[in-house]
């Protein structure tokens, strides 16, 4: 396993570095209200694609270490405590034994559903507020990312003008995004 945990983690960051420019551009067309001016030098521009990416990425290890382990546990927890209930139903299902045992063959399927909903919540605990960081810094104006820019500052302002709420915008969101998905 703890070669799972490595391999996984590495390819997810590499895969997270390779992709941020995109990432970066698609928030910015979404977000753009007016033509922005791409003076600068070609440094400055491609750089510029690479905010955020320190906060995702120190984040990313642990949201996918978070995720693994809460989808590894909880699969195994969910499977065994499934095949106990089946095996020994409550007296009241007692007369349904036969239909009940029917059902074993869905235990794994369902304990890797209900475990992935379970990782992809814990996950996002960590991930909402690295993306909303991250956006933002995304999407700062040259001027302003010179003055106001960077993780830790940019969560101090978030937390001093919405309070620890203003890193959990989208949670829910993303929670309705996520929950589908990890349990597949």
């Amino acid at each position: 396993k703890t070669r799972l945990y490595s391999i996984g983690t590495v390819m997810y960051s590499a895969l997270t570095v390779a992709l941020h420019p995109l990432t970066v551009a698609k928030i910015r067309r979404q977000t753009q209200t007016t033509p922005t001016n791409s003076s600068g030098t070609f440094f400055n521009h491609v750089s510029q694609y690479y905010r955020g990416l320190g906060v995702v990425v120190s984040m990313a290890v642990p949201a996918r270490i978070i995720y693994i382990s809460t989808l590894e546990c909880s699969r195994e927890m969910v499977d065994i405590s499934t095949r106990q209930f089946i095996l020994n139903p409550p007296c009241a299902l007692g007369t349904y034994n036969k239909e009940i045992e029917s059902l074993l063959p869905l235990v794994t399927p369902f304990a890797g559903g209900v475990a992935g909903g379970c990782a992809a919540i814990s996950s996002q605990l960590i991930v909402v507020p690295m993306d909303v960081i991250s956006q933002k810094l995304m999407v700062m104006e040259d001027s302003v990312f010179k003055e106001k820019g960077g993780t830790i500052r940019m969560a101090r302002s978030i937390i001093k003008t919405e309070g620890w709420r203003g890193l959990y915008k989208g949670f829910g969101l993303s929670l309705f995004t996520s929950l589908p998905a990890g349990s597949i």
